[in-house]
């Protein structure tokens, strides 16, 4: 008997001992790195300017096309761009890059880390365009790039195009698709830390006829909101916007609107109920009988869609044009806006956003806007970063932005996420088998 309990005991003694430790080794095991991947803002053209908001002097960047890889402080909050594409390690906070042609053009861009996917919609092929694309690999091998061109004629089919590692490519959008008038661009890396830009600009002759930075769409999806559409102050005939649109694939969408301002909300004739044709870029003319100086666009469709909204604007007596593309459902976030004074547009059934507004030797501003439809908040000239705390389901969120060159649009989505990794472990048991 006494030895019986004697051998539950050690057997119990035994068993703790071994539970512990598996224990203490699957703890040991589940141990993870986390980072935010570095965010990539544009290169520009020869003859244009770029200046980059950051959150503060000391924000990390590096440039591409150099020997070095170090990132060092960028001793500014607004940081001028230049021929090569620069590389923020902005952390939580998104930049917003600012590109202009002086008196002639000017857009805005949210800067993004490297995604798996782009597409634009935007840009033009034919005799007055003078826009290209910029493919940017900001990693350390060389880089493929899968491109197919979808054109008012149907898809053109994909291009392979090489860049050499950390360092960008840029192609005339009137040698991706000669001749074409209306433009949708799907850039699929297949190799590399790839990120793409699109500049639309045109002219005809010597004479400007404006330009823009368009925003890219990560995926088509079923519904897409365009938050903030800008509209010229004068009667509605005077008034030019386009919805252009694509539905990849072989089957055709039929497609529903809804047009939003903070006066009121209706459905577009002309777009909703049309069928889409798959395969083919289509441009429909948005007519609106509303004096509202933005709005919204809401757009429904049975199969998944990418699009986008053309705009004629007048700022300071100078006529330019912009692309409202779609925004993310709004989270909680932070952007660098140093020196742009945007115009935040907000839309949902129902908004109900917590903003929090940062500016050097100041203390933070609490912005909470509620409302139904439509709603803005101007940011002031001396604010550096804005931080969304609180945002309702379903709301979506850009920036207007105008400077003496023209007119900006910028969605409020999140350029850099934080990512997961696991910590290798070294295990004795390698060594001593």
């Amino acid at each position: 008997m006494i030895r019986n309990r004697n051998f539950q005991l050690i057997a119990a003694i035994v068993a703790v001992a071994i539970f512990t430790n598996v224990v203490s080794f699957t703890a040991e095991d589940a141990r993870f790195s986390q980072s935010y991947p570095a965010a990539v803002c544009p290169a520009v053209n020869s003859g244009e300017s770029s200046l980059i908001s950051l959150a503060s002097t000391k924000v990390p960047v590096r440039r591409s096309g150099v020997s070095t890889l170090e990132f060092k402080a960028a001793g500014n909050s607004r940081l001028a761009g230049g021929a090569q594409a620069l590389i923020i390690d902005s952390k939580a906070t998104t930049p917003i890059s600012w590109q202009a042609r002086s008196g002639v053009w000017a857009g805005a861009i949210t800067c993004l880390s490297p995604i798996t996917s782009q597409w634009f919609v935007g840009g033009s092929a034919d005799v007055n365009s003078k826009g290209s694309l910029t493919l940017v690999n900001s990693g350390l091998g060389r880089a493929l790039i899968g491109v197919t061109i979808f054109t008012e004629n149907g898809e053109q089919g994909e291009q392979l195009i090489a860049v050499k590692a950390n360092s960008l490519r840029r192609v005339p959008l009137s040698s991706l698709a000669p001749g074409s008038r209306a433009l949708a661009i799907k850039v699929i890396p297949q190799t590399g830390r790839v990120n793409a830009f699109l500049v639309d600009e045109r002219g005809r002759g010597l004479r400007a006829l404006g330009g823009d930075s368009v925003n890219s769409i990560m995926e088509p999806a079923r519904t897409l909101a365009i938050p903030a559409i800008p509209r010229i102050p004068g009667p509605s005939q005077s008034q030019i916007h386009i919805l252009r649109i694509l539905v990849p694939g072989d089957v055709g969408a039929e497609l529903k609107a809804v047009v939003t301002s903070a006066q009121e909300s209706f459905s577009p004739a002309g777009v909703d109920g049309e069928f889409i044709a798959p395969g083919r870029v289509i441009e429909l003319p948005l007519t609106l009988l509303t004096s509202s100086p933005r709005f919204s666009l809401l757009l429904n469709a049975d199969r998944p869609i990418v699009a986008a909204v053309y705009s004629r604007t007048l700022n300071n007596g100078k006529s330019d044009f912009t692309w409202s593309t779609p925004a993310p459902e709004l989270k909680p976030s932070s952007f660098s806006i140093t020196g742009t004074t945007p115009l935040l547009v907000f839309t949902g059934e129902e908004i109900a956003v917590d903003l929090e507004i940062f500016a050097p030797r100041r203390a933070p501003i609490k912005v909470e806007l509620r409302g139904a439809g439509l709603t803005s908040y101007q940011v002031g000239n001396k604010a550096r970063i804005v931080k969304i705390l609180r945002t309702s389901r379903q709301t979506y969120g850009a920036a207007l932005i105008n400077s003496p060159s023209g007119s900006g649009y910028a969605p409020l989505s999140v350029g850099t996420s934080l990512i997961r990794s696991s910590v290798p472990q070294s295990d004795i048991r390698v060594l001593v088998p």
